[in-house]
């Protein structure tokens, strides 16, 4: 028995130590937020810059994921790989109608969308011809939106420029205006509104023209799991978006003089693009009514659902 002492010692070390691997991984903890381009999301970067959400969740990883559009975001929140999502309003709904267990979570930003083009005597969408392409996001984004809106008033019809349509990141949409090569028009958002009405190109209308009323635009979304059964984690990356929100609207100098170079642009350059049009910064949520009617009549969701199945309390 005394010789089989060493054996027994040695297989209970092992045991003790495998336990203890395996707790350390179960307590390791990864946060990934994912989110696109743009000075609309400025004050995810300046938690990302500062460490705001490391500080505030000590051991816990954060990645940080910018993504071309809010496919690759719904489906990395579909799979677990994105715990909090950033994207326009509209997919959000369109999430919700098709069964997706998510919800609006905060606001983030309301800013100008812009049907922009590279041709002056485009006044309306009649004005277009079958041949002109359209760039947005992808189907089913804000930008899409607005457009089946405006088509819907001025062609009769919702989905009169669909076959037009074509999904291209804000940046590639850009470059392709301005060289005048893919695109006619281009549904656009700061800083690429600016950029392009600064190489020539022309505003025929923007989105609060088209909706009637501010909305918010750029929007965040979590699962309903995580919600219920991680109010923790929840509440905290809330809180620390909204002390970065906060932080911005009281300090916005300091702040672009902070996020310039994320930006690749000077400070003045970045105050100009963050202060542009009306830009506001904020995690309230404005005009989801107004979207979710507005995508209920262009056919984009089956039903319009009431507020509180579409917001978390």
């Amino acid at each position: 028995m005394r010789k089989r002492a060493p054996l027994l010692c040695a297989v209970c070390l092992a045991i003790i130590l495998l336990a203890g691997g395996c707790a350390t991984r179960a307590a390791e903890k990864r946060i990934t937020v994912g989110y696109q381009f743009g000075t609309a999301y400025a004050p995810l970067e300046l938690m990302k810059a500062r460490g705001m959400l490391e500080e505030k969740l000590p051991g816990v990883t954060v990645e940080w994921r910018q993504l071309g559009g809010p496919t690759p975001i719904r489906e990395g929140m579909l799979n677990g790989e994105i715990t909090f999502g950033f994207m326009g309003v509209s997919p959000v709904l369109i999430g919700i109608d098709n069964g997706m267990p998510w919800k609006y979570a905060a606001g983030l930003s309301m800013n100008r969308v812009a049907l922009m083009t590279s041709r002056a005597e485009i006044k309306s969408l009649r004005d277009l011809t079958p041949a002109d392409r359209i760039a947005i996001l992808s189907p089913g984004c804000t930008q899409h939106v607005l457009l089946s809106l405006l088509a819907k008033e001025e062609l009769g019809a919702a989905d009169a420029l669909d076959a037009q349509t074509v999904s291209m990141t804000h940046p590639d949409a850009c470059a392709a205006l301005i060289s005048g090569t893919e695109v006619t028009m281009h549904v656009a958002t700061p800083p690429y509104i600016e950029e392009e009405l600064a190489q020539g190109m022309h505003l025929m209308t923007d989105g609060e023209e088209i909706m009637g009323e501010p909305f918010t635009f750029i929007s965040s979304v979590a699962m309903t799991e995580l919600y219920e059964n991680d109010r923790e984690t929840y509440d905290l990356f809330y809180e620390t978006l909204d002390e970065a929100v906060t932080y911005m609207n009281n300090h916005m100098e300091e702040a672009c003089e902070e996020l310039a170079p994320v930006y690749g642009i000077s400070a003045e350059e970045l105050y100009a693009q963050m202060t542009y049009n009306g830009t506001i910064y904020s995690t309230e949520l404005e005009g989801i009514e107004a979207m979710r009617d507005a995508m209920f009549q262009c056919g984009f969701i089956r039903e319009a659902k009431p507020v509180e199945e579409l917001v978390f309390q």
